[in-house]
């Protein structure tokens, strides 16, 4: 009986997020991705002068790591069905691969997770290590899923 619960809870929880964005107009959800990828590009941009040393703040490590982290949690819901017209750079192709898609914002979700864990161990030298495969991971999404 619990297995079964557990898919009607999955089910309606899906049904709910879908439906918090179905309502809303479709130019809006592409303002608020947008603004999500901004952040997550402006907190990527500031751990990468944090790494080169042309920041010296390091409190300030910690909640740019967390606000990148934070922001790519919310990427595969950022694209709802209906929401791939207008003013967007977003291609056709997230709707189409909707998993591979998934998969690659899954791969940013980990990797800036594990920054968050490097900096919360101190270990500056593997954060400055790590923030390449994060620009890989985001440019990898980019070359199959954003226009430009």
């Amino acid at each position: 009986m619990k297995p079964f619960l557990s898919i009607i809870i999955f089910c309606c929880t899906i049904c709910f997020s879908y439906s918090a964005f179905s309502e809303d107009d479709s130019e809006d959800v592409i303002k608020y991705r947008q603004n999500i990828m901004k952040t997550i590009s402006a907190h990527h941009k500031s751990l990468k002068l944090l790494s080169a040393g042309r920041i010296t703040q390091p409190e300030q490590w910690l909640p740019q790591a967390q606000g990148l982290n934070n922001m790519a949690k919310m990427l595969p819901t950022a694209f709802p069905e209906e929401s791939d017209f207008g003013d967007t750079d977003a291609k056709e192709s997230i709707w189409e691969n909707k998993a591979d898609f998934n998969k690659k914002a899954d791969a940013l979700v980990k990797l800036s997770g594990k920054l968050v864990s490097l900096i919360e161990q101190d270990e500056q030298k593997q954060v400055s290590e790590l923030l390449p495969e994060v620009s890989q991971s985001c440019k990898n999404c980019h070359r199959d899923y954003r226009e430009k």
